[in-house]
């Protein structure tokens, strides 16, 4: 067995790539970003001033995994970094195009590369895979979508709801998947032999638009298992403090920020205190007005996510849709209690380690907050049950049950 594994950009695609490298089966990776000093865009940093180049390597180093064997990184492209910068300058509808023929441009250099270096099994990504796959399968090569994210035109429906309630949250008006996007992910649907996706929530949005259930495969995410502690971190008793409570991932409308941001003003501060870890999605003037209930930190490397879960008491996660969290599982593997949404993944299992929402709305989340803020010791039991929820979640497990799903592809 020969596996392909392709992503023009990052998500959980080297995890993907490490399951069949560890197995020797990986015949390649490709993408268009990953950091390689030796190339270009990368060669910038050498020539630019000490402070400008630290700052580019932090940068490029988020598109870097060392644990990939880098004989086996096939890179062409540059549209990953170009819609990066349209994105960071807030051009967020060029950078859609920009995306858009990016991946077919990415998905023609693709098949020149399997053409060259024939594999067996090719695993490929949502929006990126149809002319791949359509390709592939005229040939017999047998093919796997990595599902990221639900369904479009259920995100078109929640996301429309969502501007319509809280507009002031929008930076721009949200521009809804079209009829050509939507033909297009059904398309890929199609064209795959297996729908893989991370959340039964995922799953769920792909058959009510008329996916095949018996074509969906639910494999969970996991979590870094080399940053986060293998002992439970050490908390300060709750009693006479603020409980700590943390957010992390695109500060934005449809992770819910809308509800976090209006239920925290109503607590008191010496009640709870949040922290966001994230980019900013929303327009200024509308948080200036949560900002001194907040403490917020932009985006930092995922390699160094793991002190902000380990200094924190409760994660606090209201998304309105997601393919699957994987900030979930390290909120396990940091043991906080956790509350969110039924739209998040798999963080709280059966009630032990926090609570799912009865809905998403401000009022539930404030019922919530003030469950665990008035009673300490419930938060002390949901933090030991996550810490006892780890096994199954970390990315070895995920890599473990990916190799299983290939396997038996081929077998």
């Amino acid at each position: 067995m020969r596996v392909g594994v392709f992503h023009p950009g990052t998500q959980h695609s080297w995890q993907t790539s490490l399951a069949f490298q560890e197995q020797g089966v990986l015949a390649w990776h490709a993408t268009s970003a990953f950091y390689d000093p030796g190339r270009w865009p990368y060669k910038l940093e050498r020539w630019l001033p000490q402070r400008l180049s630290s700052r580019l390597n932090r940068e490029f180093r988020r598109r870097h995994a060392p644990y990939l064997d880098p004989r086996l990184i096939r890179q062409f492209g540059a549209w990953e970094w170009s819609e990066v910068l349209l994105r960071r300058a807030g051009h967020h509808g060029l950078a859609e195009r920009c995306n858009e023929r990016g991946n077919r441009a990415f998905g023609r250099q693709t098949i020149r590369l399997i053409e060259r270096e024939p594999v067996d099994l090719l695993w490929g990504y949502n929006t990126t895979s149809l002319e791949v796959f359509e390709w592939a399968r005229r040939r017999g090569i047998r093919c796997v979508l990595d599902q990221t994210i639900g369904h479009p035109m259920a995100q078109n429906r929640i996301m429309l709801e969502e501007q319509q309630r809280h507009p002031e949250f929008f930076i721009d008006s949200y521009r809804p998947f079209d009829q050509r996007a939507l033909d297009r992910q059904q398309a890929e649907v199609e064209a795959a032999d297996l729908v893989v996706v991370g959340s039964d929530f995922c799953a769920r949005t792909l058959v009510e638009n008329g996916c095949d259930p018996e074509k969906v495969l639910v494999v969970n995410y996991g979590y870094d298992e080399s940053i986060f502690p293998t002992r439970q971190p050490d908390r300060p008793p709750a009693a006479n403090r603020p409980l700590q409570c943390l957010f992390v991932g695109e500060i934005g409308p449809r992770k819910g920020i809308a509800y976090l941001l209006q239920a925290f003003m109503s607590l008191p501060p010496a009640k709870a205190e949040l922290t966001l870890v994230g980019r900013l999605a929303i327009p200024e003037s509308t948080f200036r007005q949560y900002s001194t209930r907040v403490r917020h930190i932009p985006q930092v490397p995922r390699s160094e996510i793991a002190r902000f879960f380990t200094s924190a008491d409760c994660f606090v996660f209201p998304s309105l849709f997601e393919g699957s969290a994987i900030v979930l599982n390290e909120a396990c593997a940091a043991g906080l209690g956790i509350i969110q949404t039924d739209r998040c993944g798999d963080g709280v299992r059966f009630g032990q380690n926090g609570r799912v929402l009865r809905e998403i709305s401000v009022p539930a989340l404030e019922e919530t907050l003030d469950e665990v803020t008035t009673d300490r010791e419930l938060c002390g039991r949901w933090q030991s049950a996550s810490w006892g929820s780890r096994s199954g979640r970390s990315w070895a497990d995920y890599r473990t049950r990916v190799f299983e799903v290939g396997w038996s592809m081929c077998g």
